[in-house]
């Protein structure tokens, strides 16, 4: 008899993105994007991304420019205290393939970094 797989075997990794003080609008664009290009979206506020970003370990980080500009070292520590890329955006009006062609190339980019 063969011994069933072993529980590491069946674990599927999923990347995950993190979007901080994202508007519902774009976090839905976020999300349909997502689900083409298999990944999931988490989102929270800034004043909680640290804790939420070294518990998830997301491969990238979503946030609009005007966040980013207010404390841009704090943001680059961030992603790479959890080993993410971050995507800044400049306008949530960006077009969906554009979107999905930052984040998937930052997650592409940080799972390279981390050897996955």
């Amino acid at each position: 008899m063969s011994e069933p797989p072993s529980s590491s075997s069946q674990l599927i990794r999923i990347p995950i993105v993190l979007a901080l003080d994202c508007s519902p609008g774009f976090l839905a664009r976020c999300r349909r994007v997502a689900a083409r290009a298999r990944f999931l979206v988490r989102s929270c506020e800034a004043a909680s991304a640290w804790g939420t970003a070294v518990r998830l370990r997301p491969l990238a980080i979503v946030l609009p420019s005007h966040l980013h500009e207010r404390a841009p070292q704090t943001f680059e520590l961030l992603a790479e205290d959890a080993g993410a890329r971050l995507v800044v955006v400049e306008s949530e009006q960006l077009p969906v393939g554009e979107l999905e062609g930052h984040i998937t190339h930052a997650i592409g980019e940080a799972a390279r970094a981390r050897g996955a």
